[in-house]
């Protein structure tokens, strides 16, 4: 009891009397002698600063024409109404009784005051207007289900329809009404202002006097905070109603711990987006300019800094780096950093940027590399901060945070993203197949993951726009204003090193920073980055399972997809039955002869024998100096290269039969001038055959080529990674011509034996 009474006393010591305690030291921001344009209607608010749910307010206003009544107080101002965490805010209360002096005798004009940074308008001023002179009251406050913060005064509240409890954030009434409202009594700036006006409604004969009413069935006002259920939101089909009290509300507040659920709703209204228009639905805001940087106007880009970060083993990291290089972006407006932790990456990152930058044309603006002796004694988070605060130092106007987890397939992110010029944005990226993304929708109370009603609408692209969202990371874009102003840190000491994302996340929310993500582009995805082994040479090679789309983009010929659509009569066709077309990139055939030559002592010795025990009957009619693909555990990941790269092509080209990806033998050939030269003729042990080249004829060998003895057809100038497919027994008997010089690699399939 002696605390309650305590808590009590603290609440109502800041009715005072003026003279004595009143904090002046305030001033009114807004010009009051510019009135609205028909002199009997006014909105204000209170907001210290423009940022990112400010913005979002006005929008709504200027959506409905209202903003040419607003009058904001406090801007760029000290906040002197305590932390809004706890009781406090009297400092809203004593701006607008300064503001409002003015029009204390106007009987007919039409007051409305509400909070700004967790309010939207859903409506134009008429059918505010109308619903609350429906009312009858004087002034309508708004109303919610819980009693904040003094729970003793329940008993004193009336009963009335729908929700009984007063909420300050929204408000209108008859300014005459409301200027006596305002001088109830004096107050501190950091007393209650909710307390003050529930004073006031609670007082009987006042309540009667002024015809005070709280706006119980969301006529006109709707709190969220406990009745989110109440509410249809459309997702922007339709206007935002309470199903349960039958009523259409104009405003809607996202009071107390629901301000994450207002950025869902406002991510649809007011005319934000509509799922009716359109397979995925229109993003209106996106057709707005206001705001948006003009990427095509080169003058107009501002500086940029990206910063790289490999924190753990990574697979395709090299397509990682080339293609973030190779971003459409000034590089006089672009700098570059990159921190490497992984002490096994380090020789390859090396050699990427001597390629790129120390040997080659890529000049940023400046370029630093962090190799793990630097890098690794650092906790992430300082890590990620460190990289951030460089922005500042180089004065960029744009940071880029980008992970090595991410695949960018689109040369265009960067200047995507800064057109957006939002405080924090990334775009969509989810790992191919599922639903991991790079954003949540959601977030509980402890700042993890919670499922989003359209998170899966929005992962899926079902719908595609531009998402207030509660957590993105990977690959982040962040105006460098926010971080100047220390609004986002990666340092938050209630989450451990391994979370800094999720620290980075919480610490923008709680300072009003909006986390945007946009899906209307595919710009990548997200690889998969478990069990990546480091025991190989080439390690990408086994991840066509883990990671098949980087595998592609890797591994597979990049004009393969072209053939996909072409009919058996344009392939080309060096010899009858024998198709030409590109399988296998040139990546793929360095890594593979790489892969196989660095295996300790000679892999390829003791073949090219009629005795070979890797083969089931021990016996090999036709020998070569090979090596098979099961003996480097490679033999089910190129099963797999046959069953969706070549199937598909023979299908086109060898029409009425159906290949499905059944081959026992498959290995790569070495023909060697001081060994094994040439192979006599022979049939293949397969239904049909595939021949890759995996080097250069005439440069890393000369002579040697295929000999189809019947078609008396030779095919040699073959270009890496291109394959010859061709049927295996009766009608193709060929040999292998004799190299005369250097080394040969092929890379043969029998396929259906």
């Amino acid at each position: 009891m002696l605390v309650l009474w305590l808590s009590l006393l603290t609440l109502t010591q800041g009715l005072i009397d003026v003279d004595s305690s009143v904090d002046t030291e305030y001033s009114i921001a807004a010009d009051y002698e510019d009135l609205t344009p028909d002199g009997n209607f006014v909105i204000f608010t209170v907001a210290t600063e423009a940022n990112d749910p400010f913005n979002r307010f006005v929008r709504s206003l200027k959506v409905f024409d209202l903003d040419q009544y607003l009058q904001t107080l406090g801007m760029n101002q000290k906040w002197l109404g305590g932390d809004m965490n706890f009781p406090g805010g009297g400092f809203k209360v004593n701006l607008l009784k300064q503001a409002m002096e003015q029009y204390k005798e106007e009987d007919d004009m039409i007051v409305m005051f509400t909070d700004s940074y967790d309010v939207i308008f859903l409506a134009d001023r008429d059918e505010i207007v109308d619903n609350f002179r429906s009312t009858g009251a004087n002034f309508l406050i708004s109303a919610e289900n819980y009693l904040w913060p003094d729970q003793s005064l329940d008993s004193q509240y009336p009963d009335i329809k729908g929700k009984k409890y007063l909420c300050s954030g929204m408000m209108m009434g008859y300014a005459s009404t409301f200027w006596a409202i305002l001088n109830y009594k004096e107050i501190e700036n950091t007393y209650d202002d909710q307390l003050y006006y529930t004073h006031v409604y609670l007082d009987p004969e006042f309540r009667a006097r002024h015809k005070i009413q709280l706006d119980g069935t969301s006529k006109i006002f709707h709190n969220l905070h406990g009745a989110e259920r109440e509410i249809d939101f459309g997702f922007g089909s339709k206007r935002i109603t309470n199903w349960e009290q039958g009523t259409r509300p104009q405003v809607l507040h996202g009071n107390g711990p629901t301000k994450l659920s207002l950025n869902r709703f406002g991510n649809y209204h007011p005319k934000v987006f509509d799922p009716t228009i359109g397979d995925k639905g229109k993003c209106l805001i996106c057709d707005e300019k206001e705001g948006t940087i003009d990427t095509e106007k080169t003058e107009e880009l501002p500086t940029i800094l990206t910063t790289l970060f490999i924190t753990d083993r990574t697979p395709f990291l090299d397509y990682f780096v080339n293609k973030t290089f190779s971003q459409n972006y000034p590089a006089e407006r672009w700098h570059v950093r990159i921190y490497n932790r992984v002490w096994g990456h380090a020789d390859h990152i090396q050699e990427l940027v001597n390629h790129h930058v120390i040997n080659g044309e890529k000049k940023f603006a400046s370029f630093r590399l962090m190799q793990p002796k630097e890098t690794i004694d650092k906790r992430l988070p300082e890590l990620y901060q460190e990289g951030m605060q460089t922005c500042l130092e180089l004065e960029c106007g744009f940071y880029f945070v980008m992970d090595s987890v991410i695949t960018l397939t689109s040369d265009e992110v960067l200047k995507d993203l800064v057109h957006w010029n939002r405080s924090v944005i990334t775009t969509q990226l989810t790992q191919p197949g599922q639903y991991w993304s790079n954003f949540w929708g959601d977030v509980s109370k402890d700042g993890f993951y919670k499922r989003a009603p359209d998170y899966f609408n929005l992962v899926k692209r079902e719908r595609q726009g531009l998402w207030n969202v509660a957590f993105v990371n990977h690959l982040v874009a962040i105006r460098s204003d926010v971080i100047r102003d220390q609004k986002v840190s990666y340092i938050n000491s209630k989450y451990d090193d391994s979370n800094y994302d999720i620290g980075f996340n919480a610490n923008a929310r709680n300072n009003n920073v909006f986390l945007y993500m946009v899906n209307l582009k595919q710009h990548g995805h997200l690889k998969r980055m478990e069990n990546y082994t480091s025991h190989r040479t080439h390690n990408d090679l086994w991840q066509i399972f883990t990671n098949p789309l980087d595998w592609k983009l890797t591994y597979i010929h990049p004009s393969f997809d072209e053939y996909l659509s072409k009919t058996r009569v344009e392939f080309p066709q060096p010899c009858p039955d024998v198709y030409h077309f590109p399988l296998l990139s040139k990546q793929f055939s360095w890594h593979i002869i790489h892969e196989l030559e660095s295996i300790p002592g000679d892999i390829f010795a003791g073949s090219g024998q009629n005795n070979d025990q890797r083969l089931a009957g021990g016996y090999e009619n036709v020998p070569t100096v090979d090596v098979h693909f099961t003996q480097i555990n490679f033999q089910q990941e190129w099963l797999k290269v046959l069953r969706d790269y070549v199937a598909p092509i023979q299908r086109r080209v060898f029409e009425g039969y159906s290949f499905h990806g059944h081959a026992l033998l498959s290995f790569v050939v070495k023909y060697h001038e001081k060994g094994q030269r040439e192979l006599r003729p022979h049939h293949d042990h397969s239904t049909f055959t595939t021949n890759t080249a995996l080097n250069r004829q005439g440069i890393d060998y000369e002579g040697g080529g295929s000999y189809f003895i019947r078609q008396n057809c030779l095919v040699r100038d073959v270009d890496i990674g291109w394959t010859l497919m061709h049927p295996g027994r009766l009608t193709h008997y060929h040999e292998g011509r004799e190299i005369t010089k250097g080394t040969r690699y092929i890379l043969v399939s029998f396929n259906d034996p």
